[in-house]
């Protein structure tokens, strides 16, 4: 691939958190250089598989397109009943950057998405993604008025068939006991900027363990494979909390592949209170069989935070 080439192969593709359904209405991609030109964003269908996890790919256009520089979009939160708008300057240098390094081996391209994130409170978000996911844009949209019917397609007579549909469809989409959650607590309005705070942590084994074989997903939305944890660069580059920790030791002479699935309110409590400051930070997993058994701790030179609301597989 050319370090003069500006045009690849990538589709777009859309994402939504988990218990706080979202709609995008409409919404493009913007190429390069273009006024109104670029790929749609599939529209349609409630969303919540996710941060940072892509839904939909229409495969539209030519295989070979120019990367954007802008993002147009509306969207609708479920949750708050709200229609938001975005008009947004993307970092095209950095995308263009990112997708020349990632994808100049053809047969095995880093980024084959370019996936936007909407949430509550009209937080969007951009990632690459692909066998990488790197965020590249954090931006607020803001709150417009819109006809249900006009946005939905749909031939409601009333607000009280519009309101019905939208409880119709948080109904179809969460569980009761999301529903429940939802009325009592509420939106954690806020939530997806904060997922995006970095600190200096890296992860570490109880002594008597090996570790290898280091993937990490983060809060973000971003994610590492085969982190090199004696690359100093790699170690001092501060980095989101994580919601998906694997590693391979060996336990009684065997290897051992652990995955563990944070609470992602928990782990951010503890690392915001710990590594605030820019303290280093150090993720300790303590392995036992089976596997539900490990103990994970978070320490600095001074506390140490035991946590216990994560989730390891088992298999």
């Amino acid at each position: 691939m050319s370090n003069h080439n500006t045009k690849f192969d990538w589709l777009a593709t859309d994402s939504a958190p988990e218990h706080y359904p979202m709609e995008i209405i409409r919404g493009t991609f913007i190429y390069h250089g273009e006024t109104e030109e670029g790929l749609y964003i599939p529209s349609g269908g409630t969303l919540s598989s996710g941060w940072g996890h892509g839904i939909s790919h229409h495969v539209v256009g030519e295989k070979y397109k120019p990367l954007p520089d802008r993002l147009k979009i509306i969207f609708f939160s479920y949750a708050e009943k709200q229609f938001y708008k975005g008009d947004f300057s993307l970092p095209y240098d950095k995308i263009l950057a990112l997708f020349r390094a990632g994808n100049a081996d053809i047969e095995s391209p880093s980024f084959s998405s370019i996936m936007v994130g909407v949430a509550p409170g009209g937080a969007v978000a951009v990632w690459l993604s692909g066998r990488k996911h790197i965020e590249v844009f954090f931006g607020q949209a803001k709150k417009i008025d819109l006809d249900p019917s006009r946005a939905f397609a749909l031939p409601f007579e009333n607000k009280a068939d519009s309101d019905a549909y939208i409880a119709k469809q948080l109904v179809n989409v969460l569980t009761p006991v999301e529903l429940e959650s939802l009325k009592k607590d509420g939106i954690p309005f806020g939530l997806w900027a904060r997922y995006r705070n970095r600190y200096n942590w890296m992860p570490t084994l109880s002594k008597g363990y090996n570790l290898s074989d280091v993937d990490v997903v983060y809060l973000n939305g971003e994610n590492v494979t085969s982190w090199d944890l004696t690359d100093r660069n790699e170690l001092n580059s501060p980095r989101p909390a994580p919601k998906k920790v694997s590693f391979i030791t060996h336990m009684q002479g065997k290897q051992k592949i652990f995955i563990v699935h944070f609470n992602e309110l928990e782990t951010m409590a503890a690392f915001e209170k710990l590594g605030a400051q820019g303290q280093q930070l150090h993720l300790e997993f303590e392995p036992r069989l089976p596997k539900t058994q490990i103990k994970i701790r978070l320490y600095n030179d001074k506390e140490s935070i035991d946590l216990k609301k994560f989730v390891s597989e088992d298999w």
